[in-house]
This record gives C-alpha cells, sequence and structure tokens, in this order.
C-alpha cells in the first residue's frame, strides 16, 4: 500500500505538470489535490487500526479522477491503459469478494466512457477496437481473479501447516492458542464453560528406550489419532511438546471429567502393535475450568499442570480435577 502510494504521488505531480503545459488546469489541479491526498495517506496507514476504510477512501477518489480524465475531450485512448490496472489493484488491496465488484463496478463504466468517447463513428461502432477493449478489460480481471483466488488458498494451507504438528497431524500450541483466543471473543460477555485438560503420557520414556524412538513417534500417533476419534463438536485436540497434549471442551466439569476418564480407561484397552509388540499405553491428565481456575490459557494451563502432578503423584493412569480431589490436603496444596 505504501509503494503504490508511493507511485501514485510521483505519477500525480509528473500529470500536474504535464497537464498544465497542456492547459487542462482543472484536471492538474485535481492531480495535484490527489497527490497531496496520498501524502497524507502515507502518515496514515502506518497508524491506523481501519486499514480497509482507508483503502476504500484512497481507492474510490483515485478511480474517479481516472474516470474523469477518461472522460475529458483533451485525453487520449491511451488514458484507457490505467484503467485496465484496476482489477490487479483492487484485489490486490480489497480481497476477491470485494475486488470483483469493484472491478466489474469500475470497468463496466470505464467502457461506455470509452465507446461514446472513441469508438463510435457517425452512428456505427467499431467493432474491432470495441472487441479488443472488452475482452483485454475481461483478461485483467479474470487474471486477478484467479490470482488472488490462488494466493488466498496458498494463505489458508500454509495457516493450517503453520497450526499443525507435522508428527501426529493435530494442532499445535500455535493452534491452541488461536483457537482459544476466537472462543473468548464469540462468548465474550457470556456464561460459557469451558475445560482445558493436560494430558501426559505415562512412562513415555520407557517406550522409547525399550522398543526405539519410531516406537515412541508412533505412540504418539496412535493417541492421537485415538483421542481425534472420539472428541465431541467443538472439542479441540493439540500436541504442545513432547509426550503432552492439550484439550480444549465446551462441556460442564462433570462431563469433561467423565469424558476425559473414559478416554484414559479405553485407551489402555487399545494396545499399539509395533513390529509385533504389544505396547500398553496409559496417560494421566489435570483439568482446569474457565473462570473458576482463570480465564487466560497460560492460567488454566498451569492450574492443569498442577492438577497433572498429583494424579502422577498418586500412581499415574489418572485424572485429577475439582470434582475427585477435594479431600486431599496434597491437591488442597496444589490446586
Amino acid at each position: 500500500m505504501r509503494a503504490l502510494l508511493f507511485i501514485i504521488c510521483l505519477g500525480g505531480i509528473s500529470f500536474f505538470t504535464i497537464n498544465i503545459f497542456r492547459e487542462v488546469y482543472f484536471l492538474a489541479f485535481l492531480e495535484l489535490a490527489y497527490s497531496i491526498y496520498a501524502i497524507a495517506l502515507l502518515r496514515i496507514i502506518s497508524k491506523t487500526d481501519n486499514f480497509q476504510r482507508w483503502v476504500i477512501a484512497f481507492l474510490i477518489p483515485l478511480y474517479t479522477l481516472i474516470l474523469y480524465a477518461l472522460y475529458l475531450p483533451e485525453t487520449s485512448k491511451s488514458m484507457f491503459v490505467w484503467i485496465l490496472a484496476f482489477p490487479i489493484v483492487s484485489y490486490l488491496l480489497l480481497g476477491k469478494t470485494a475486488g470483483f465488484l469493484v472491478s466489474i463496478l469500475s470497468l463496466v463504466t470505464a467502457l461506455v466512457i470509452y465507446h461514446v468517447k472513441f469508438l463510435t463513428i457517425g452512428e456505427s461502432v467499431n467493432i474491432a477496437e470495441s472487441l479488443n477493449v472488452i475482452f483485454s478489460s475481461a483478461l485483467m480481471i479474470s487474471f486477478a481473479h484467479v490470482y488472488e483466488k490462488n494466493r488466498e488458498s496458498n494463505e489458508v494451507r500454509l495457516l493450517e501447516l503453520a497450526g499443525t504438528d507435522s508428527l501426529t497431524g493435530v494442532p499445535n500450541r500455535l493452534k491452541l492458542y488461536e483457537n482459544y483466543r476466537q472462543w473468548q471473543e464469540k462468548h465474550c460477555g457470556k456464561q460459557s464453560t469451558m475445560s482445558v485438560v493436560l494430558i501426559d503420557l505415562d512412562h513415555f520414556k520407557t517406550i522409547n528406550d525399550q522398543y526405539g524412538h519410531s516406537a515412541g513417534d508412533e505412540a504418539l500417533r496412535h493417541v492421537a489419532g485415538f483421542i481425534q476419534k472420539q472428541l465431541p463438536q467443538d472439542a479441540l485436540l493439540a500436541r504442545i511438546g513432547g509426550e503432552e497434549f492439550t484439550l480444549q471442551l465446551t462441556s460442564e466439569i462433570d462431563q469433561s471429567c467423565d469424558f476425559v476418564d473414559k478416554l484414559r480407561r479405553e485407551l489402555k484397552e487399545t494396545s499399539l502393535m509395533h513390529e509385533g509388540k504389544v505396547i500398553t499405553i496409559t496417560f494421566s491428565a489435570g483439568i482446569a475450568i474457565y473462570g473458576e481456575d482463570g480465564t487466560s490459557l497460560d492460567a488454566l494451563l498451569a492450574c492443569a499442570d498442577k492438577r497433572l502432578y498429583i494424579a502422577k503423584r498418586q500412581g499415574r493412569n489418572q485424572v485429577c480435577c475439582k470434582r475427585n480431589h477435594a479431600e486431599s490436603t496434597l491437591n488442597k496444596e496444589l490446586c
């Protein structure tokens, strides 16, 4: 945007000078005024939080000025080359949908002006020139649309890759925080429930040492796939490092505890076969409650980690949450 404004500013000053010598004074001073406006926008866009509004405030007068210049008797056919830049600029600054609408509207207007001004010979229309102008305009819109569509698709794919754990295929820490932020924004000011579960595989180092790191990787994929299949709607599973996973559950605390404990029991019964050997996998988990244990994800993870520590201290293969630890002195001390 800054580079575009800088080019527009230089172009406006250049054409102001040219049109002064051509004695097209009104257009010249409009171009000078827009150049000054572009300089002001250069300062504004670096500080504004409403970038899209300023984009619109930049494009509307720019397109209006170019269309007006095309309409003037003093301008030549070469003025139309500026019109062909409309789709590229529109898609670049406004995105696929808004860019398409603005491109169509501005190009149709420009084509009407161009036909009325240049292509009418007596009572007939120069068909060859008309088709050249129409098809070149359509080609520019098509090119800009395909380019922007591919760009958006690639951007979505890159964001997915950035938020995905490469080993297990489940979301990673980045996606976990983004999902939590979106949930908070959606439920801001509403009475909502969320449980954050921290899961740690028991004796994972032993699996690596006894069966090899390939078995450890397979165990992580096995656990991730198993839990992913059991997840209720709106729940999220993420791997946050090593043998640790996190669940975000939008259910009441009792339901969350029951669900995680059910996962624990069923995972133990679902053994992993690796190179002909049976590997039994269990996990320990701690559960924190949104609101009661904190409102930031960091606070909830810290609380869930303390409860996970309790589950480990009490013998592993357990789930520790508010419901089932209140009578323990050790648990009261930690949670």
